[in-house]
């Protein structure tokens, strides 16, 4: 149901057949110009997260454009530092913000009209409001998840975030029904909005270990369609533990260990990805020298 459209650098951007649709839909209703500023809106918040990403070292691998907004998916995120992780969340909200001022700005100098000006300010305030809510799968949520790892084990974090997330949902709901009985109108986006958030927050029921087997799994099937791929040696003491040894996957190159023992500088064995993740997901607290 996407298409691809382009691909900048390392990064393949796709569009949703839908938007196609909705495209069609918002002409037909005369309101082209605020799909049109949404859509560049979307946009740019996306490319500063990947823009932030990239000079990081972990550019993007695609960046879809669907009717609920843009996906940017970033392999090996977890891989990153905190502190980087919580730039490359912050930047989108970050540059929506930015936006806002230079709509401001740019319509009062008289260099562009005044519905577009405001139109673009209204949109990217919505857009850096509505990030900004601490609930997954949005920015905020995902700062928040980031900060309460730094505190507390990730079972309890999957809890208060999802609860968070259900409460964030449900007054999202409350309030579009709230607004629209009493001014009217009826318009369900911000409803919508709540159904989506508070369904997220329920699928997120994920053990721990069932979430990393599927990020493996998609990085396996990654390599394996890029086809010839670069290879990359690391050498790793034989106590290392099976969760630090992980760390060391990159995103576009199949990984070999060399188990080394400490002080001789021997080499006691050559172990492929495939064998260290099968390893850690069996063993999470194992290291690289067991059998």
């Amino acid at each position: 149901m996407r298409h691809k459209v382009l691909s900048v650098g390392q990064t393949t951007v796709y569009v949703h057949a839908a938007c196609w649709l909705c495209a069609g839909y918002f002409l037909l209703l005369g309101y082209g110009t605020l799909f049109a500023v949404s859509l560049v809106s979307v946009l740019l918040h996306e490319c500063s997260h990947a823009m932030i990403a990239t000079v990081f070292g972990r550019p993007p691998a695609e960046l879809e454009l669907t009717p609920l907004g843009a996906v940017m998916r970033l392999d090996d995120e977890w891989t990153l530092p905190a502190w980087k992780q919580g730039c490359v969340l912050a930047a989108g909200p970050a540059a929506s913000l930015l936006l806002c001022g230079l709509c401001m700005l740019l319509t009062r100098q008289g260099i562009i009209g005044q519905e577009i000006g405001r139109t673009g300010f209204v949109c990217n305030l919505m857009l850096a409001w509505g990030n900004l809510l601490p609930a997954l799968p949005l920015d905020g949520g995902r700062l928040m998840a980031l900060m309460l790892r730094c505190l507390f084990k990730e079972h309890v974090v999957r809890h208060v975030m999802r609860c968070f997330s259900i409460s964030v949902g449900m007054i999202c709901v409350a309030l579009n029904v709230y607004l629209s009985l009493r001014y009217g109108g009826w318009n369900f986006s911000c409803g919508m909005a709540g159904c989506f958030i508070i369904y997220a927050a329920c699928k997120a029921t994920t053990t721990t270990a069932m979430a990393e087997m599927r990020m493996f799994v998609e990085r396996k099937h990654l390599l394996y369609r890029k086809g010839a791929i670069n290879c990359r040696w690391v050498a790793v003491s034989e106590g290392m533990s099976l969760r630090c040894a992980v760390t060391h996957l990159r995103p576009r190159a199949y990984t070999m260990y060399a188990v080394v023992q400490p002080g001789s500088g021997r080499i006691l064995k050559w172990l492929g990805e495939d064998d260290v993740i099968a390893a850690y997901l069996h063993e999470p607290g194992g290291t690289v020298r067991s059998d």
